[in-house]
């Protein structure tokens, strides 16, 4: 059975995370104080056994010159002697249904281990961000700031705050961010490698339109994250409709996965030329996400 947490079971998923990632209070305090809600926790009981658990964060990202929320999903855990029973591939399909009634369009995650990234190819997950080792100057920042979070704050904020298919913090993140930095003995932070979904097709779909008034086509869409039949979208100047009757006409096709690539413009240019045309390429950014 799958269910929200509330304060008899929140222990519990704490609990789970420390078990199955090894992080230590410290953290998980941090975690809980900034970031943790009942209400965005997903839990699974086995016989009234807590066996799996995952988290939906609410973070934003520039997409198309607008600032949109998406779902970081954190903490997907299962507990070892539960594995290979299908809690996690529930909890998954679950937390997209509650993201898309919360009028969230897009989901993004960090694989824990190289091997997740095709477990979570499965759930129509794309990887779109990279890592690199472009330095972010965080040690800089809390240094010359020392007595005033806000203004480190600002600082740190400037460096990201304009950037296109970057992913947002605000003060909250940040003050988590500083302490967790200092727990961990200030480690080098960089960009981060991760993956992303897209929840709400048309609503994505509509703010690229947006952004490039000038394009015109139409595009077929298979959406694997929750099964649908395929469905043709028209883009034209700035407004995106669904085109209904059968078997309508397009110009080109995507999955799920393929579109999101797309819309992120992720290595654009090692695609076909039809998508080059029509999808410019981009730099997705993402950081200090408390990995």
């Amino acid at each position: 059975m799958i269910q929200f947490a509330n304060e008899h079971t929140a222990p519990l998923v704490r609990q789970m995370w420390k078990i199955c990632f090894e992080d230590t209070d410290g953290f998980l305090d941090i975690l809980s104080t900034y970031k943790y809600k009942n209400e965005n926790t997903l839990i699974y009981l086995e016989e009234g056994e807590a066996v799996a658990s995952l988290q939906m964060l609410p973070y934003t990202i520039n997409f198309y010159r607008r600032e949109i929320p998406f779902a970081y999903l954190a903490g997907l855990c299962t507990l070892p002697e539960h594995r290979k029973k299908g809690y996690m591939n529930r909890l998954i399909h679950e937390a997209h249904k509650i993201i898309y009634q919360r009028n969230i369009p897009l989901a993004i995650l960090i694989p824990a281990e190289e091997w997740l990234y095709g477990f979570y190819q499965k759930y129509g997950y794309e990887q779109v961000f990279e890592k690199d080792n472009n330095l972010i100057p965080l040690k800089q920042i809390l240094d010359t700031f020392p007595d005033n979070v806000e203004e480190a704050y600002q600082a740190l904020d400037s460096l990201f705050r304009f950037r296109d298919f970057c992913v947002q913090k605000d003060e909250n993140d940040f003050r988590a961010i500083a302490e967790e930095y200092k727990l961990d003995g200030y480690p080098p932070k960089a960009n981060l490698s991760g993956m992303a979904c897209v929840i709400d097709v048309w609503s994505l779909l509509d703010l690229y339109a947006k952004d490039n008034l000038a394009k015109e086509f139409r595009i077929k869409v298979t959406d694997e994250v929750f099964g649908k039949e395929p469905k043709v979208y028209s883009v034209d100047k700035g407004i995106v409709e669904l085109i209904m009757g059968p078997d309508p006409s397009y110009d080109i096709e995507a999955d799920s996965r393929l579109l999101c690539r797309l819309l992120f413009g992720y290595k654009v240019k090692e695609l076909d030329e039809k998508y080059q045309f029509l999808f410019d390429e981009h730099q997705p950014m993402m950081n200090l996400m408390l990995e």
